[in-house]
């Protein structure tokens, strides 16, 4: 039943990326989740991931910036409305990390009426655009 939601989980923990806004509102898109994150450099962000891969960048709500994500210590548990607890952890990371990375930790949990609750918690490092 785990592999049911691996897609969903998929978006979810893309989602431990973080992203900027540009010209048009990410949080509107079909499919985008806003996350919220804190960030070991003493930022506090909310993130918007529209894409569903491991790898998308997040646009960060309120800016021009986006995190690239480069490494992943997250736990994702879906809990279907009546049903027991799934859970699946990522810890990937991208080979030569390099430039001003930054971890942000995320807690991070949301109902779907009739479906059931998400629950997103962890770490992601990366980088934020534009660089400093």
């Amino acid at each position: 039943m785990l592999t049911r939601y691996a897609a969903l989980a998929a978006v979810v923990v893309g989602s431990a990326v973080f992203a900027a806004t540009a010209s048009a509102d990410p949080s509107g898109a079909k499919n985008s989740l806003t996350i919220p994150a804190s960030c070991d450099n003493g930022q506090t962000v909310e993130v918007v991931v529209n894409g569903n891969g491991e790898w998308t960048p997040a646009h960060v709500v309120g800016s021009t910036s986006v995190f690239v994500p480069r490494a992943f210590d997250t736990t994702f548990e879906f809990t279907p409305v009546g049903g027991p607890t799934e859970t699946m952890t990522d810890t990937s990371a991208k080979a030569n990390q390099h430039g001003d990375l930054v971890t942000c930790s995320i807690d991070f949990t949301q109902t779907i009426p009739d479906v059931g609750t998400l629950h997103l918690f962890g770490t992601a490092t990366g980088v934020f655009t534009p660089a400093s």
